[in-house]
Protein backbone atom coordinates (compact mmCIF):
# COMPACT_ATOMS: atom_id res chain seq x y z
CA UNK A 1 0.00 0.00 0.00
CA UNK A 2 1.19 3.63 -1.18
CA UNK A 3 1.45 6.33 1.09
CA UNK A 4 -1.68 8.10 -0.05
CA UNK A 5 -4.24 5.04 0.00
CA UNK A 6 -6.52 4.18 2.40
CA UNK A 7 -7.82 5.93 5.83
CA UNK A 8 -5.61 7.33 8.24
CA UNK A 9 -6.67 6.52 12.29
CA UNK A 10 -7.86 9.98 12.36
CA UNK A 11 -9.98 9.55 9.33
CA UNK A 12 -11.33 6.12 10.20
CA UNK A 13 -12.18 7.34 13.42
CA UNK A 14 -14.19 10.46 12.07
CA UNK A 15 -15.84 7.98 9.73
CA UNK A 16 -17.38 5.73 12.40
CA UNK A 17 -17.98 7.39 15.27
CA UNK A 18 -15.13 5.92 17.08
CA UNK A 19 -12.08 7.69 19.03
CA UNK A 20 -8.75 7.72 17.94
CA UNK A 21 -7.40 5.75 20.85
CA UNK A 22 -10.43 3.46 20.67
CA UNK A 23 -8.78 2.41 17.10
CA UNK A 24 -5.71 1.98 18.63
CA UNK A 25 -6.63 -0.13 21.33
CA UNK A 26 -8.19 -1.93 18.82
CA UNK A 27 -5.35 -2.89 17.08
CA UNK A 28 -3.17 -3.55 19.97
CA UNK A 29 -5.61 -6.34 20.76
CA UNK A 30 -6.06 -7.56 17.30
CA UNK A 31 -9.86 -6.53 16.38
CA UNK A 32 -8.52 -4.17 13.43
CA UNK A 33 -4.63 -3.91 12.58
CA UNK A 34 -3.68 -1.08 9.38
CA UNK A 35 -1.61 -2.31 6.92
CA UNK A 36 1.78 0.17 6.67
CA UNK A 37 2.45 1.40 3.69
CA UNK A 38 5.90 1.53 1.95
CA UNK A 39 6.75 5.04 3.91
CA UNK A 40 6.08 3.16 7.58
CA UNK A 41 2.52 4.82 7.91
CA UNK A 42 -0.38 3.04 9.15
CA UNK A 43 -3.33 3.21 6.75
CA UNK A 44 -6.63 1.12 6.96
CA UNK A 45 -7.78 -0.39 3.19
CA UNK A 46 -10.88 -1.61 2.23
CA UNK A 47 -10.64 -4.81 4.17
CA UNK A 48 -10.13 -3.00 7.05
CA UNK A 49 -13.14 -1.35 6.93
CA UNK A 50 -15.03 -4.50 6.39
CA UNK A 51 -13.43 -5.71 9.08
CA UNK A 52 -14.47 -3.00 11.58
CA UNK A 53 -17.73 -2.64 10.93
CA UNK A 54 -18.25 -6.51 11.31
CA UNK A 55 -16.54 -5.91 14.66
CA UNK A 56 -18.89 -3.38 15.46
CA UNK A 57 -21.87 -4.80 14.80
CA UNK A 58 -20.47 -8.29 17.17
CA UNK A 59 -19.48 -5.23 20.09
CA UNK A 60 -23.53 -4.35 19.98
CA UNK A 61 -24.05 -8.20 21.18
CA UNK A 62 -21.89 -7.51 24.16
CA UNK A 63 -18.91 -9.56 22.89
CA UNK A 64 -15.35 -9.41 24.58
CA UNK A 65 -12.73 -7.44 22.40
CA UNK A 66 -10.57 -10.85 22.18
CA UNK A 67 -13.24 -13.08 21.35
CA UNK A 68 -14.52 -11.00 18.56
CA UNK A 69 -11.04 -10.73 16.90
CA UNK A 70 -10.94 -14.55 17.64
CA UNK A 71 -14.50 -15.01 15.21
CA UNK A 72 -13.11 -12.20 12.94
CA UNK A 73 -9.83 -14.33 12.45
CA UNK A 74 -11.74 -17.60 12.23
CA UNK A 75 -13.92 -16.28 9.64
CA UNK A 76 -11.44 -14.51 7.87
CA UNK A 77 -9.40 -17.43 6.50
CA UNK A 78 -10.31 -19.26 3.51
CA UNK A 79 -10.89 -22.57 5.58
CA UNK A 80 -12.92 -20.79 8.30
CA UNK A 81 -16.82 -21.37 8.72
CA UNK A 82 -19.77 -19.83 10.26
CA UNK A 83 -19.34 -22.82 13.22
CA UNK A 84 -17.12 -20.70 15.28
CA UNK A 85 -19.38 -17.59 14.97
CA UNK A 86 -22.52 -20.10 16.05
CA UNK A 87 -20.91 -21.17 19.10
CA UNK A 88 -19.49 -18.08 20.05
CA UNK A 89 -22.62 -16.34 19.95
CA UNK A 90 -24.61 -19.37 21.36
CA UNK A 91 -22.24 -19.48 24.37
CA UNK A 92 -22.48 -15.47 24.87
CA UNK A 93 -26.60 -16.08 24.60
CA UNK A 94 -26.11 -18.55 27.17
CA UNK A 95 -24.52 -15.61 29.63
CA UNK A 96 -26.98 -13.18 28.64
CA UNK A 97 -30.11 -15.22 29.52
CA UNK A 98 -28.14 -15.83 32.69
CA UNK A 99 -27.68 -12.26 33.34
CA UNK A 100 -31.27 -11.29 32.71
CA UNK A 101 -32.21 -13.99 34.94
CA UNK A 102 -30.59 -12.31 37.89
CA UNK A 103 -31.56 -9.33 36.42
CA UNK A 104 -34.76 -10.45 36.89
CA UNK A 105 -34.41 -11.23 40.45
CA UNK A 106 -32.72 -8.04 41.39
CA UNK A 107 -35.59 -6.37 39.74
CA UNK A 108 -38.32 -8.56 42.36
CA UNK A 109 -36.26 -8.04 45.15
CA UNK A 110 -36.40 -4.46 44.66
CA UNK A 111 -39.76 -4.11 43.71
CA UNK A 112 -40.08 -6.08 47.37
CA UNK A 113 -37.70 -3.64 49.39
CA UNK A 114 -39.80 -0.76 47.60
CA UNK A 115 -43.22 -1.88 49.50
CA UNK A 116 -41.27 0.06 52.58
CA UNK A 117 -42.82 3.45 52.53
CA UNK A 118 -39.42 5.15 54.57
CA UNK A 119 -36.73 5.72 52.56
CA UNK A 120 -34.19 5.03 54.64
CA UNK A 121 -35.69 1.80 54.73
CA UNK A 122 -35.16 1.01 51.25
CA UNK A 123 -31.62 1.80 51.41
CA UNK A 124 -31.27 -0.53 54.19
CA UNK A 125 -32.95 -3.09 52.15
CA UNK A 126 -30.63 -2.64 49.46
CA UNK A 127 -27.34 -2.25 51.35
CA UNK A 128 -28.22 -5.87 52.83
CA UNK A 129 -28.90 -7.82 49.61
CA UNK A 130 -25.75 -6.60 48.57
CA UNK A 131 -23.66 -7.66 51.63
CA UNK A 132 -25.63 -11.02 51.95
CA UNK A 133 -24.61 -11.69 48.33
CA UNK A 134 -20.95 -11.38 49.43
CA UNK A 135 -21.38 -13.66 51.89
CA UNK A 136 -23.38 -16.39 50.81
CA UNK A 137 -20.97 -17.27 47.81
CA UNK A 138 -18.27 -17.27 50.39
CA UNK A 139 -15.99 -14.68 48.57
CA UNK A 140 -14.81 -12.94 52.10
CA UNK A 141 -12.14 -14.63 53.83
CA UNK A 142 -13.78 -15.28 56.98
CA UNK A 143 -16.32 -16.90 55.01
CA UNK A 144 -14.36 -19.07 53.06
CA UNK A 145 -12.51 -19.96 56.29
CA UNK A 146 -16.01 -21.31 57.61
CA UNK A 147 -16.50 -23.44 54.60
CA UNK A 148 -13.12 -25.24 55.44
CA UNK A 149 -13.81 -25.63 59.15
CA UNK A 150 -17.38 -27.25 57.74
CA UNK A 151 -15.74 -29.43 55.18
CA UNK A 152 -13.80 -30.71 57.86
CA UNK A 153 -16.30 -31.17 60.48
CA UNK A 154 -18.35 -33.12 58.47
CA UNK A 155 -16.60 -34.73 55.33
CA UNK A 156 -17.34 -38.20 57.21
CA UNK A 157 -21.08 -37.60 57.16
CA UNK A 158 -21.56 -35.84 53.91
CA UNK A 159 -19.53 -38.22 51.70
CA UNK A 160 -20.33 -41.04 53.35
CA UNK A 161 -21.49 -43.69 50.78
CA UNK A 162 -19.89 -41.36 47.61
CA UNK A 163 -17.47 -43.00 45.84
CA UNK A 164 -17.26 -43.19 42.07
CA UNK A 165 -15.89 -46.14 40.17
CA UNK A 166 -12.55 -46.23 38.21
CA UNK A 167 -12.40 -44.41 34.83
CA UNK A 168 -15.66 -42.45 35.48
CA UNK A 169 -16.42 -38.85 34.66
CA UNK A 170 -18.02 -36.90 37.10
CA UNK A 171 -18.91 -32.90 37.56
CA UNK A 172 -18.78 -31.18 40.93
CA UNK A 173 -21.26 -27.93 40.46
CA UNK A 174 -20.42 -25.10 42.81
CA UNK A 175 -16.96 -26.48 44.09
CA UNK A 176 -16.00 -22.95 45.92
CA UNK A 177 -12.82 -23.03 47.34
CA UNK A 178 -12.45 -26.81 47.15
CA UNK A 179 -13.48 -27.74 50.23
CA UNK A 180 -15.53 -30.82 49.01
CA UNK A 181 -13.18 -31.09 45.93
CA UNK A 182 -10.77 -32.55 48.00
CA UNK A 183 -13.06 -35.20 49.57
CA UNK A 184 -14.59 -36.57 46.39
CA UNK A 185 -11.15 -37.02 44.49
CA UNK A 186 -9.01 -38.76 47.58
CA UNK A 187 -12.40 -40.83 48.22
CA UNK A 188 -12.36 -42.01 44.24
CA UNK A 189 -8.94 -41.63 43.14
CA UNK A 190 -9.33 -42.93 39.78
CA UNK A 191 -11.91 -41.12 39.11
CA UNK A 192 -11.49 -37.98 36.83
CA UNK A 193 -13.67 -34.97 38.08
CA UNK A 194 -14.56 -31.87 36.59
CA UNK A 195 -15.25 -29.04 39.30
CA UNK A 196 -17.13 -25.88 38.01
CA UNK A 197 -17.74 -22.47 39.66
CA UNK A 198 -18.98 -19.10 39.09
CA UNK A 199 -15.83 -17.04 40.32
CA UNK A 200 -12.39 -17.31 39.11
CA UNK A 201 -10.76 -16.22 42.40
CA UNK A 202 -12.69 -19.57 43.97
CA UNK A 203 -11.85 -21.39 41.74
CA UNK A 204 -7.70 -20.70 41.76
CA UNK A 205 -8.20 -21.41 45.75
CA UNK A 206 -9.25 -24.93 44.55
CA UNK A 207 -7.14 -25.98 42.54
CA UNK A 208 -4.04 -24.75 44.64
CA UNK A 209 -5.73 -26.79 47.32
CA UNK A 210 -5.97 -29.77 45.10
CA UNK A 211 -2.39 -29.25 43.89
CA UNK A 212 -0.93 -28.99 47.95
CA UNK A 213 -2.55 -32.21 48.52
CA UNK A 214 -0.69 -33.83 45.50
CA UNK A 215 -4.18 -34.70 43.80
CA UNK A 216 -4.12 -34.51 40.35
CA UNK A 217 -7.52 -36.05 38.50
CA UNK A 218 -9.71 -32.70 39.16
CA UNK A 219 -9.82 -29.89 35.98
CA UNK A 220 -11.31 -26.60 37.03
CA UNK A 221 -13.67 -24.78 35.11
CA UNK A 222 -14.95 -21.11 35.27
CA UNK A 223 -19.08 -21.67 34.20
CA UNK A 224 -22.63 -20.61 35.18
CA UNK A 225 -24.75 -23.63 35.83
CA UNK A 226 -27.04 -21.70 33.75
CA UNK A 227 -25.48 -21.62 30.86
CA UNK A 228 -24.72 -25.82 30.83
CA UNK A 229 -24.38 -27.89 28.52
CA UNK A 230 -22.20 -25.98 26.46
CA UNK A 231 -21.87 -27.06 22.40
CA UNK A 232 -17.95 -28.51 22.92
CA UNK A 233 -15.59 -28.42 25.24
CA UNK A 234 -15.37 -30.45 28.92
CA UNK A 235 -19.14 -29.32 29.63
CA UNK A 236 -20.96 -31.38 26.81
CA UNK A 237 -24.54 -33.17 26.63
CA UNK A 238 -24.47 -36.32 28.41
CA UNK A 239 -20.70 -36.57 28.98
CA UNK A 240 -20.93 -37.26 32.59
CA UNK A 241 -21.13 -40.42 34.60
CA UNK A 242 -22.71 -38.12 37.56
CA UNK A 243 -22.90 -35.57 39.20
CA UNK A 244 -22.01 -33.77 42.38
CA UNK A 245 -24.01 -30.88 44.12
CA UNK A 246 -23.41 -29.34 47.64
CA UNK A 247 -24.76 -26.40 49.30
CA UNK A 248 -25.57 -24.74 46.03
CA UNK A 249 -29.35 -25.47 45.50
CA UNK A 250 -29.63 -22.99 48.75
CA UNK A 251 -28.11 -19.92 47.02
CA UNK A 252 -30.46 -19.84 43.50
CA UNK A 253 -33.77 -18.51 42.71
CA UNK A 254 -34.40 -21.59 40.05
CA UNK A 255 -33.12 -24.77 41.61
CA UNK A 256 -35.48 -26.53 39.10
CA UNK A 257 -34.24 -25.13 36.08
CA UNK A 258 -30.37 -25.81 37.47
CA UNK A 259 -31.27 -29.30 37.86
CA UNK A 260 -32.33 -29.27 34.30
CA UNK A 261 -29.54 -28.89 33.31
CA UNK A 262 -27.78 -30.73 35.40
CA UNK A 263 -30.02 -34.05 34.04
CA UNK A 264 -28.73 -32.86 30.10
CA UNK A 265 -25.08 -33.14 31.36
CA UNK A 266 -25.75 -36.68 32.44
CA UNK A 267 -25.69 -39.64 30.47
CA UNK A 268 -29.03 -41.83 30.65
CA UNK A 269 -28.81 -44.05 33.62
CA UNK A 270 -26.36 -41.45 35.02
CA UNK A 271 -26.64 -40.33 39.00
CA UNK A 272 -26.77 -37.40 40.58
CA UNK A 273 -25.96 -36.66 44.15
CA UNK A 274 -26.77 -33.23 46.04
CA UNK A 275 -26.46 -32.41 49.30
CA UNK A 276 -28.02 -29.30 51.21
CA UNK A 277 -29.17 -28.25 54.87
CA UNK A 278 -32.15 -26.91 56.36
CA UNK A 279 -32.26 -24.48 59.18
CA UNK A 280 -35.61 -25.91 60.22
CA UNK A 281 -34.26 -28.59 61.44
CA UNK A 282 -32.21 -26.86 63.41
CA UNK A 283 -32.80 -27.28 68.05
CA UNK A 284 -30.44 -26.86 70.72
CA UNK A 285 -30.60 -26.95 74.90
CA UNK A 286 -30.30 -24.47 76.12
CA UNK A 287 -33.35 -23.08 73.98
CA UNK A 288 -33.50 -19.53 73.36
CA UNK A 289 -35.35 -16.98 71.80
CA UNK A 290 -32.73 -14.33 70.61
CA UNK A 291 -30.63 -17.32 69.25
CA UNK A 292 -33.95 -18.35 67.24
CA UNK A 293 -34.32 -14.57 66.03
CA UNK A 294 -30.69 -14.65 64.91
CA UNK A 295 -31.22 -17.36 62.56
CA UNK A 296 -34.22 -16.71 60.76
CA UNK A 297 -32.09 -13.46 59.91
CA UNK A 298 -30.18 -15.61 58.55
CA UNK A 299 -32.98 -17.26 56.59
CA UNK A 300 -34.67 -14.22 55.38
CA UNK A 301 -31.58 -12.53 53.88
CA UNK A 302 -30.86 -15.99 52.01
CA UNK A 303 -34.47 -15.23 50.97
CA UNK A 304 -33.99 -11.89 49.90
CA UNK A 305 -30.76 -12.50 48.44
CA UNK A 306 -32.98 -15.26 46.17
CA UNK A 307 -32.08 -18.25 47.76
CA UNK A 308 -33.62 -20.46 50.40
CA UNK A 309 -31.88 -21.58 53.67
CA UNK A 310 -35.04 -24.63 53.80
CA UNK A 311 -34.10 -26.02 50.99
CA UNK A 312 -33.34 -29.19 52.43
CA UNK A 313 -36.86 -29.93 52.82
CA UNK A 314 -37.55 -29.70 48.92
CA UNK A 315 -34.87 -32.34 47.32
CA UNK A 316 -37.55 -34.59 46.51
CA UNK A 317 -39.96 -32.73 44.54
CA UNK A 318 -37.38 -30.12 42.94
CA UNK A 319 -35.50 -33.62 40.95
CA UNK A 320 -39.18 -34.71 40.23
CA UNK A 321 -39.85 -31.56 39.00
CA UNK A 322 -36.98 -31.64 37.26
CA UNK A 323 -36.80 -34.69 35.45
CA UNK A 324 -34.50 -37.15 37.56
CA UNK A 325 -36.36 -40.63 38.52
CA UNK A 326 -35.55 -42.75 41.83
CA UNK A 327 -35.04 -40.30 44.25
CA UNK A 328 -33.90 -41.29 47.70
CA UNK A 329 -33.75 -38.74 50.73
CA UNK A 330 -31.71 -39.36 53.52
CA UNK A 331 -31.40 -37.12 56.75
CA UNK A 332 -27.54 -37.00 58.30
CA UNK A 333 -28.26 -35.71 61.71
CA UNK A 334 -25.42 -33.43 63.27
CA UNK A 335 -26.03 -34.34 66.68
CA UNK A 336 -23.54 -32.54 69.42
CA UNK A 337 -23.87 -32.89 73.55
CA UNK A 338 -21.02 -33.13 76.21
CA UNK A 339 -19.69 -36.27 75.06
CA UNK A 340 -18.32 -34.32 71.76
CA UNK A 341 -16.11 -31.61 72.70
CA UNK A 342 -14.78 -31.80 69.14
CA UNK A 343 -17.95 -31.21 67.20
CA UNK A 344 -18.61 -28.77 69.54
CA UNK A 345 -16.17 -26.28 68.44
CA UNK A 346 -15.86 -27.84 64.95
CA UNK A 347 -19.47 -27.58 64.23
CA UNK A 348 -21.31 -25.54 66.42
CA UNK A 349 -18.87 -22.64 66.85
CA UNK A 350 -16.59 -23.14 63.50
CA UNK A 351 -19.51 -23.78 61.53
CA UNK A 352 -23.33 -23.14 62.50
CA UNK A 353 -22.41 -20.20 64.63
CA UNK A 354 -19.94 -18.52 62.72
CA UNK A 355 -22.49 -18.82 59.50
CA UNK A 356 -24.93 -17.09 61.52
CA UNK A 357 -22.23 -14.93 63.12
CA UNK A 358 -21.03 -13.77 59.03
CA UNK A 359 -24.79 -12.25 58.83
CA UNK A 360 -24.40 -9.31 61.93
CA UNK A 361 -24.14 -6.72 59.69
CA UNK A 362 -26.59 -6.90 56.75
CA UNK A 363 -29.57 -8.22 59.14
CA UNK A 364 -28.75 -5.22 61.37
CA UNK A 365 -28.36 -3.03 58.41
CA UNK A 366 -31.96 -4.24 56.67
CA UNK A 367 -33.61 -3.47 60.55
CA UNK A 368 -34.28 -6.97 60.60
CA UNK A 369 -32.90 -6.74 64.23
CA UNK A 370 -30.16 -4.43 66.11
CA UNK A 371 -26.61 -5.24 67.12
CA UNK A 372 -27.65 -5.77 71.45
CA UNK A 373 -30.20 -8.40 70.28
CA UNK A 374 -28.45 -10.24 67.40
CA UNK A 375 -25.16 -10.15 70.18
CA UNK A 376 -27.15 -12.18 72.80
CA UNK A 377 -28.41 -14.64 69.83
CA UNK A 378 -24.84 -15.37 68.95
CA UNK A 379 -24.03 -15.47 72.68
CA UNK A 380 -26.83 -18.34 73.28
CA UNK A 381 -26.08 -20.80 70.24
CA UNK A 382 -22.18 -20.05 71.74
CA UNK A 383 -23.77 -21.70 75.36
CA UNK A 384 -24.52 -24.89 73.66
CA UNK A 385 -21.42 -25.93 72.86
CA UNK A 386 -21.01 -25.75 76.98
CA UNK A 387 -20.63 -29.48 78.51
CA UNK A 388 -24.11 -29.48 79.51
CA UNK A 389 -25.43 -27.58 76.29
CA UNK A 390 -27.09 -30.07 73.15
CA UNK A 391 -27.21 -28.96 69.75
CA UNK A 392 -28.56 -30.83 66.18
CA UNK A 393 -28.97 -30.25 62.77
CA UNK A 394 -30.27 -32.02 59.84
CA UNK A 395 -28.40 -32.02 56.46
CA UNK A 396 -30.19 -34.12 53.41
CA UNK A 397 -28.40 -36.21 50.70
CA UNK A 398 -30.49 -36.81 47.83
CA UNK A 399 -29.59 -39.25 44.99
CA UNK A 400 -31.57 -39.59 41.80
CA UNK A 401 -30.81 -40.80 38.01
CA UNK A 402 -31.41 -39.73 34.56
CA UNK A 403 -33.90 -42.20 32.91
CA UNK A 404 -32.31 -44.47 30.52
CA UNK A 405 -32.80 -44.07 26.99
CA UNK A 406 -36.42 -45.42 25.27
Amino acid sequence: MDDEAGWTVGELAAMCGLSVRVLRHWDAVGVVTPERTEGGHRRYGPDQVTRLYQALALRRTGLGLQAIAGLLDDTGTDTGTDSGTITALRDHLDRVEADLRRQRRLRDRLAAALDHPAPDQLMRVIESMTMFEQYVHGYRADESARLDDQATALVDLLHRGIAYEPGERVLEVGCGVGAQTVALATNSPETAFVSIDISAESLARAAQRCADTGLDTVTFHQADVFTLPHDDGDLTESSFDHVFVCFVLEHLAEPAEALRRLLRLVRPGGTITVVEGDHGSTYFHPDDAAARAAIDCQVRLQRHAGGDALIGRRLYPLLTEAGWTGTRVEPRVVYVDGSRPDLAQSFILRTFTAMIAGVREPAVAAGLTDDVRFDAGLAALRRTAAPDGVFSYTFLAARARRPEAP
